[in-house]
């Protein structure tokens, strides 16, 4: 037995120094060669949990989030609504930290919240181990040693350890638990000073390491960054000690909240919030990496009171919007508030649920999947997973008949996925030109969204270029638009009638660039028209289109009246080579020159054949 043993040892021993840990250097050019696993993008699904001190007065405008309590109660912010509730409430001389005793949990149940998220279908949850308030869900010492009062949850409130507590029934619930933790700590008194080094190298780095070594934690996600550098918060020197140093390398992943200026541009994955990037310096996101979308089920993201039914989203909003973002290629990150006694409100509960239901019968089409290869699907939205195409069917066809665009491949079977006949093939017709009609008459919508499964014969090949109408037209519209570099994107204004049209806009850079890919034909010249807004005073501008290889430089000379006073303006004329044949080619356009705070804002071109 003792020379199996051994000899087991020295096999393991050999292994591993065949492949000994990854270097690497506290740069982010180093850090990058860091490979985010592939469990996050498989996992499609996590719950973020907003829970501290905060949860006690759980208040704030229903414009803005309750775990800011404290700073809105300092500040007067709102106009003064959290000061006249304070004071009303619990007195003008109670302080913030008084409400730690009141935070007692006392009706917690972790294995009970870890049997939701299992239920709802989520891949991981991220807890907020320590919010701006500097509250600590785990016995730091260090926390209520620099207060001088206790200000974690071992010494104070609840006495439990509620992360090693909750990450103990996950694990047993198969949920990958999480950290969210805040660089930056309102009233502590090392925060405070301008020299914030004592308190980066006391207070935050070895509560970082502590939080790492102790939980092991599936995903670890900083926040609060924005007001200071990188070098200032020692971030690229903590990445580097938790990828050499956490005893799950092969699962952990971080997000991108290092510093000042660099979401978008580092860590595993970028996240945004409520479809916002924010704090990129303008950089825009990286297409190498995941992205994560966090958004409450209401708005805020600790519980608030204030809030009413119709703040929160519907089941079917938030069953779509998981959909949307898996075609999107991101990751949903849905937040819930747990009261200060420990209850996820039932509201939020039945929402995570309506998910989990719809994931059951549905999930193939969410786990594991990849971006759609649609441009835009008037209907609805579109998953991959290797040669199956996954039809998500928002609005039902009022014909019964289910036009998918552009789908060059053909389909070796087409099914409904939780199909009361169960294995029933769905009859499909070739369109005129690339795409399909599938009949779904007979079929029972799924409550809300009905997934078709194709079964192609490869993986999907998709024509989505724009074809021209009965006269030639060709009209390159705002939202199926390509769009590459800083700051550009899609917005909304609305027209005479008070319908939202979308525009292109916060065009404020150069290297920004809108792309369609269009059918032209060959040896045709266009007359190109811009509907386009300008402000007076940011007229003057230049653009650049380009046809394939024909280009039109644009003089925009007159403002238009107003950001939302679009007109249809002639810009000039292009002419596409008879060599090009009529294949699908790629128009772009840039902005040459930028005299005002923008270039406008575009709604769409149009090219007329002369």
């Amino acid at each position: 037995m003792i020379h199996a043993v051994l000899l087991g040892f020295l096999i393991t021993a050999t292994c591993a120094a065949a492949e000994p840990p990854v270097e690497y250097e506290p740069n982010w050019e180093s850090l990058d060669a860091h490979q985010t696993p592939e469990w996050f993008e498989d996992a499609k699904f996590g719950i973020f949990i907003h829970w501290g001190v905060y949860s006690v007065p759980s208040f704030c405008d229903t414009s803005t989030y309750s775990e800011w309590y404290q700073h809105w109660l300092n500040t007067n912010s709102h106009g003064g609504k959290v000061t006249k509730f304070h004071a009303e409430n619990y007195g003008e001389d109670f302080k913030y930290h008084e409400f730690a005793p009141m935070f007692r949990a006392e009706m917690w149940d972790p294995a009970e919240w870890a049997s939701i998220f299992k239920r709802a279908g989520a891949e991981y949850i991220v807890i907020t181990s320590k919010h701006h308030d500097g509250f600590c869900l785990w016995p730091s010492e260090v926390a209520s040693e620099v207060r001088g009062y206790p200000w974690d949850s071992m010494r104070t409130g609840p006495k439990r350890d509620l992360l090693g507590e909750l990450f103990e029934a996950c694990r047993e619930e198969g949920v990958r638990p999480g950290l969210y933790y805040s660089f930056m700590e309102w009233e502590s008194p090392l925060y405070s000073k301008s020299d914030k080094s004592e308190y980066v190298d006391r207070v935050m780095i070895p509560q970082i390491k502590d939080l790492i070594e102790r939980y092991q934690p599936a995903v670890f996600w900083p926040d609060g960054e924005w007001d200071f550098p990188d070098t200032m918060w020692k971030s690229p020197e903590i990445v580097e000690w938790i990828y050499e140093n956490a005893a799950n390398p092969e699962e952990i992943v971080v997000n991108d909240r290092w510093g000042q200026g660099l979401r978008g541009q580092v860590g595993d994955y970028t996240t945004t919030e409520y479809d916002n990037l924010g704090n990129s310096s303008g950089k825009g996101m990286r297409k190498t990496r995941p992205f994560e979308e966090c958004r409450g089920v209401g708005h805020s993201f600790a519980f608030n009171r204030a809030e009413g039914y119709d703040i929160y989203d519907s089941r079917t909003a938030c069953v779509q919007r998981l959909i949307d973002l898996v075609s999107r290629g991101g990751v949903l990150l849905l937040d819930i508030g747990p009261t200060a006694d420990g209850r996820i409100p039932l509201i939020m509960v039945d929402r995570l649920l309506a998910i989990g239901d719809w994931l059951a019968v549905n999930g193939e089409a969410i786990k594991g999947t990849r971006r759609s290869p649609f441009r835009d699907l008037s209907w609805g939205r579109a998953t991959v997973k290797g040669d199956n195409l996954y039809l998500h069917v928002f609005d039902w066809p009022e014909n019964d008949r289910l036009e998918v665009p552009g789908l060059v491949n053909g389909v070796r079977r087409a099914t409904m996925l939780g199909d009361r006949q169960d294995g029933r093939e769905l009859a499909v017709e070739d369109a005129n030109g690339p795409g399909i009609t599938i009949d779904l008459a007979g079929l029972h919508p799924f409550e809300h969204a009905t997934v078709i499964r194709l079964e192609l014969d490869g993986p999907p090949q998709v024509d989505d270029s724009i074809h021209a109408d009965a006269s030639g037209t060709v009209r390159l519209p705002a939202t199926s638009a390509t769009l590459e570099g800083p700051a550009l994107r899609v917005e909304s204004y609305q027209d005479a009638s008070g319908s939202l049209i979308p525009n292109l806009g916060y065009w404020s850079d150069t290297t920004a660039i809108a792309s369609w890919t269009a059918r032209l034909a060959a040896g045709t010249t266009y007359d190109v028209e811009m509907d386009f807004a300008i402000k007076d005073g940011a007229e003057g501008g230049r653009f650049e289109l380009r046809c394939g290889d024909a280009v039109l430089e644009i003089r925009i000379l007159e403002p238009t009246g107003g950001w939302n006073a679009f007109d249809q303006i002639d810009v000039g004329r292009i002419s596409i080579p008879s060599e090009v044949g009529d294949a699908a080619v790629l128009i772009s356009i840039r902005a040459l020159s930028i005299p005002g705070e923008a270039a406008g804002n575009l709604r769409s071109l149009i090219l007329k054949p002369v």
